[in-house]
């Protein structure tokens, strides 16, 4: 325990670290900030005149008392009674002079923005079975939200047999995950989308900041020669590697506990912490599989960028404890942080789920695997792709911790 203490006491003494989690701390005030401050919208009179434009959380505080009445339970009547209230006020002017500008200003703002945000989900549910097009609110009879809930279900039926007919495993699998989906669904305005991308974001950025602190661990010694001597102590191989490697994971997961939960608190309280309540189904896909609201999404998030944090880092110790200089781990790690979101894009498969940071990045991320439909298949068997990233840093993990302290153990002084 001692020699443990002496380690952390001397990675949190390193200018490196100190700086990079320095930065990591301050980004996470910032990043949380960024999607509060790109909030806003204009306030009219009665007469449709501007008498304001608010930006940030005045923003936030009017769009949530405009659509205040929509919190609660989604009903299928309150779906129909605000569907009523957008039909009849557009039907004046026309669904298109909402995107050229003529519709009244002050009209929209009393009837049709208040009610906007709940019918978000209408479209998408009752788009066209065939091709997937989302309807217009203008085309769904105000009867039809009577069987709402229904109808969710009949289109994730509709995208399964589109996306993924020739596997009828994976279309079994996603049906009876949606059915433990919690009906109906909850909704409190405010928090916005963009918020999770920021999340997503910078829990790629704080991933490749403790990597880039966790690169000299065991290459700086290395090169400065003081490996040497460590080495002829009683316990300067195994029990050492092993120390070193436990400081550094210790060191980073709490940083990133920390700075997350700083980035989610600010923001939550931003946006304000009743959204937490609503279900991750009306802010992003009505027929997103996992039955939880934003805030245990958000835990979920936490616990998974977590893992890839853990399996990212003790990839670096293996490189560190392989590499002599500090140059070679760090491209060779930041490489390995990159290459998912490449592969992902190219459309390799499993490769991008299954590497160190397979969970972290932009549309590869595990927020929006969580959202989607991507089944990887072997064979008969298909696996859900937030089953694989959270079961490749499960094995990741240990095997990597392992591997770096097996080549500790094994180099070589010349």
């Amino acid at each position: 325990m001692r020699i443990y203490c002496l380690e952390i006491k001397r990675v949190l003494k390193s200018r490196r670290v100190i700086i990079l989690l320095v930065i990591a701390l301050l980004m996470s005030v910032v990043m949380a900030w960024l999607p509060v401050i790109y909030e806003d919208i204009n306030q009219y009179d009665e007469n449709g005149n501007k008498v304001a434009e608010l930006n940030g959380l005045a923003a936030i505080t009017y769009k949530k008392s405009l659509r205040l009445s929509n919190n609660g339970e989604v009903t299928p009547e309150k779906l129909k009674k605000a569907l009523i209230i957008y039909q009849s006020t557009v039907s004046q002017y026309g669904e298109n002079s909402l995107y050229s500008g003529d519709f009244p200003k002050g009209l929209y703002m009393e009837k049709v923005f208040p009610v906007e945000s709940l019918l978000g989900r209408l479209p998408e549910a009752f788009s066209n079975p065939k091709t997937g097009q989302a309807a217009s609110l203008m085309d769904i009879a105000p009867e039809k939200t009577n069987n709402f809930y229904k109808q969710t279900e009949q289109h994730l039926k509709d995208i399964m047999q589109m996306e993924l007919k020739d596997h009828p495993k994976a279309q079994e699998q996603a049906l009876k995950k949606y059915a433990e989906v919690k009906m109906p669904f909850q909704f409190y305005t405010g928090y916005s989308r963009d918020a999770f991308d920021y999340v997503m974001l910078y829990i790629f950025l704080l991933v490749l900041l403790c990597t880039a602190a966790a690169t000299p661990t065991f290459s700086n010694e290395y090169q400065t020669g003081s490996d040497s001597i460590l080495r002829c102590t009683k316990h300067g191989r195994c029990r050492l590697a092993i120390v070193k490697v436990f400081a550094a994971l210790t060191v980073f997961s709490i940083t990133f506990i920390i700075c997350l939960l700083l980035h989610l608190l600010i923001s939550n309280l931003a946006f304000g912490p009743e959204c937490m309540k609503t279900s991750m189904q009306m802010l992003f896909s009505v027929i997103s599989l996992p039955a939880l609201n934003l805030g245990q999404l958000q835990a979920v998030l936490t616990i998974g960028g977590l893992g890839s944090l853990l399996a990212t880092v003790s990839f670096t110790l293996f490189l560190s404890a392989k590499f002599k200089d500090s140059i070679s781990v760090i491209l060779s790690a930041i490489v390995v942080c990159l290459l998912p979101i490449f592969t992902y894009s190219a459309g390799s498969g499993w490769l991008g789920f299954i590497l160190p940071s397979g969970g972290i990045g932009m549309q590869n991320s595990l927020l929006y695997q969580l959202t989607g439909f991507n089944y990887l298949h072997v064979g008969s068997i298909s696996i859900w792709s937030p089953y694989a990233i959270m079961a490749a840093t499960v094995i990741e993990i240990p095997v990597f911790f392992f591997l770096a302290v097996s080549t500790y153990c094994k180099h070589q002084v010349d």
